[in-house]
Order: structure tokens, then C-alpha cells, then sequence
């Protein structure tokens, strides 16, 4: 069972626009490298109504899980934690034992994400549900920290925008449901077109401290205090990179949101292969181009471990396109490059030149 945390886990939702986006994968083989570091990691299936992650850890989904939890009285979250592949990685399923937990209320929601913060782990992967209902959109704001997952196409630019845009709704809805004006405020501007363009964050909130004073800075605090983190998926090319940018600006313009661009993983086989053979990508092929990628996430995100709090108010996000390019950009070599030793492989993982 569960012991309670003594220092707060930083909690990692992943999320993005839609499904098939890579999310799972990428959530399996980024906690089994956090493992690796010597973190202790549980990861959590959070897509109630079509959870799948076991299949990329190589489990069957034969045990109780969230949906069990939001479902039956006697049931803890502590309870369907598990150990899952080696020391100081776990794994909480999902509801595919279960029917009809794909929308729980808000106060089951809200007891849920209290006893995922008490997890005795130092990183907690919330691995989410595509499109952007109110349950995913309640998981992902969970915490003030959290994993985007965008491909580097133009519709996923727009999806992985708009995604952002539905969280950043939900979040001032949920702040201010009791106040019939500032909900009047929010709706007027909800309603207008999906796209980059249709808003900007600080007519909204002008607009909501016209409709009840005080408001204005209580949405901008919120908005200012969330800090989204970008990977990008499936890269071809080191050219694809400008996808990543193009997120970054339309959040930054529109949403007043400041993105840090965490990291870029390249389109791989392996994931697929992996995937056929019930295995973690990670695990199947660590020398992968995937995941000397996810190698290099798993170090970055490992220095905040014990530092939930510092990284949620870290602003150094200027440059963090520039310096996360020079970062990635050695995973996408020209073609008929060797692949890296193991010793190299192990200075990554460690964070030294390889």
C-alpha cells in the first residue's frame, strides 16, 4: 500500500488536442526513465472511459483501478497502487474493469487528485484522456505544472492551442461559477471562434473586472500561475522544430500564457515494435533515437524532484525554444550515423556530454 508522501510529489499531467498523439508511450517510457534516475514514479491511467496504458507497460488489466476508486465506497486510491516493472516505479490502472466513471462529480474528482498529491513518490504521471472534457480538463489543472504532447503538423498546432485554451477556460470557471456576471463574462468570450486570433487573455480580463471588480486580477494571478510544458512528438526533422515555436507565440499573444518548450522526440519505430511486444519503448531498445530522447526529458524534469513548489514559480522561460533545439538537436542526426555506446548512453541519462 501507499505511504503517504512526506515531501510533496511534483504531479506531471500529460495532455494535449486529441488522441493518437503519442501520449501513453511517451508517458510509460518517460516514467521508466525517471525510475532509472533513481526517482520513485507513479504513473497513473487517467483516460476514464478508454484507458490503454497498460498495454505500453506491458500489464494486464486485470486489477482495480481509478475506476473502482470513484466508484465504490470502500475503496482507496492507496489500494490500487502497484508495483510495476522495478524498484521505485509504480502503476494505479484505469476503469476498464468498470462502466460509467468516464464523467465523475467534481467533488469525487477533487478527493481523487488530494490522495494522487499524497502519493509516496517523488513524480506522478497523470497519463490523460484526449479532447477536452470537463474531467480532463479538471486533471490537467491539477497541478500548476504540466506535459503538452503536440505533433509537428499545423492542425496539431491548432488542437494543442485550443486544448490550452479549453484548460485555461475551465480554470477561471471554476474560480469564479458562483458570480453570475463574471460567468456571463467568461461565456461571451468562449463563444467566439477556436483559432489563434479570436481573443486575447487581457480583453477577457478587463472584461470580468468591468463585470465584478477584483475579478480581473484574481483571472490574471490564475493565469500566470500555471506553467504548461511542451513536447513535441513524432519529429522528423530538425526542421520541425518551428512547430514548437508557433505554440509558444500563439499561447504567449492570445492566452497570455508562457509555455516552456521542454523537448523534442524524434518519429520512431521502436514505439511501435514496443507496443506490438507488450514492452516500454525505453525498455525494448534504450539505445532508440525515442529514447535517448525521453532519456534527455527524464533528466531535465528529474532536478526538480522534492521541488513541486519552485518549479510551479520557475519563470526562466525565456529561451527555452533556443536552448531545448541546441539540447535535441544532436537526436537527429543526418542519415547512416552510428549509433551511441552504452558509456554514451549513460552520460545522457546522467546529464554529462556524451
Amino acid at each position: 500500500m501507499a505511504v503517504k508522501a512526506i515531501i510533496e510529489p511534483v504531479v506531471l499531467p500529460v495532455g494535449g488536442g486529441k488522441g493518437g498523439i503519442g501520449k501513453s508511450a511517451l508517458t510509460a517510457s518517460l516514467g521508466l526513465a525517471l525510475a532509472r534516475l533513481e526517482r520513485s514514479v507513479t504513473v497513473v491511467d487517467a483516460d476514464l472511459g478508454g484507458s490503454d496504458l497498460h498495454n505500453f507497460l506491458g500489464l494486464d488489466n486485470d486489477r482495480p483501478g481509478l475506476g473502482e476508486v470513484l466508484t465504490a465506497k470502500d475503496l482507496s486510491l492507496a489500494e490500487v497502487w502497484q508495483p510495476a516493472l522495478e524498484p521505485r516505479f509504480f502503476f494505479v490502472p484505469g476503469d476498464a474493469m468498470v462502466v460509467a466513471t468516464a464523467n465523475p462529480s467534481f467533488q469525487k474528482k477533487r478527493k481523487l487528485l488530494r490522495a494522487i498529491k499524497n502519493l509516496a513518490s517523488d513524480f506522478v504521471l497523470l497519463d490523460l484522456g484526449a479532447g477536452t472534457a470537463i474531467t480532463v480538463m479538471d486533471f490537467y489543472l491539477t497541478s500548476p505544472v504540466s506535459l503538452v504532447v503536440m505533433l509537428p503538423e499545423r492542425p496539431a498546432v491548432l488542437n494543442a492551442f485550443n486544448f490550452l485554451k479549453n484548460a485555461l477556460f475551465r480554470a477561471l470557471e471554476r474560480i469564479f461559477r458562483d458570480n453570475l456576471a463574471t460567468k456571463k463574462a467568461l461565456a461571451s468570450f468562449q463563444s467566439r471562434s477556436r483559432g489563434p486570433g479570436a481573443m486575447k487573455v487581457a480583453d477577457l480580463i478587463a472584461a470580468m473586472e468591468a463585470a465584478l471588480p477584483g475579478a480581473g486580477e484574481r483571472a490574471a494571478n490564475a493565469v500566470q500561475r500555471w506553467r504548461p510544458k511542451l513536447v513535441l512528438n513524432r519529429v522528423r526533422r530538425v526542421d520541425d522544430f518551428a512547430y514548437a515555436r508557433q505554440l509558444e507565440r500563439w499561447a504567449s499573444e492570445d492566452l497570455g500564457l508562457m509555455v516552456e518548450v521542454l523537448g523534442f522526440v524524434p518519429e520512431d519505430d521502436v514505439v511501435a515494435e514496443a507496443a506490438a511486444a507488450g514492452r516500454v519503448a525505453l525498455d525494448l531498445n534504450p539505445r532508440a533515437a525515442f529514447s535517448r530522447a525521453v532519456a534527455l526529458l527524464a533528466w531535465k524534469i528529474s532536478q526538480w524532484s522534492g521541488k513541486a513548489q519552485a518549479w510551479a514559480a520557475h519563470k526562466g522561460f525565456a529561451g527555452s525554444f533556443e536552448r531545448a533545439a541546441t539540447e535535441f538537436a544532436p537526436l537527429f542526426p543526418p542519415p547512416g550515423t552510428p549509433m551511441p555506446t552504452r558509456e554514451e548512453l549513460l552520460k545522457l541519462l546522467r546529464g554529462q556530454k556524451a
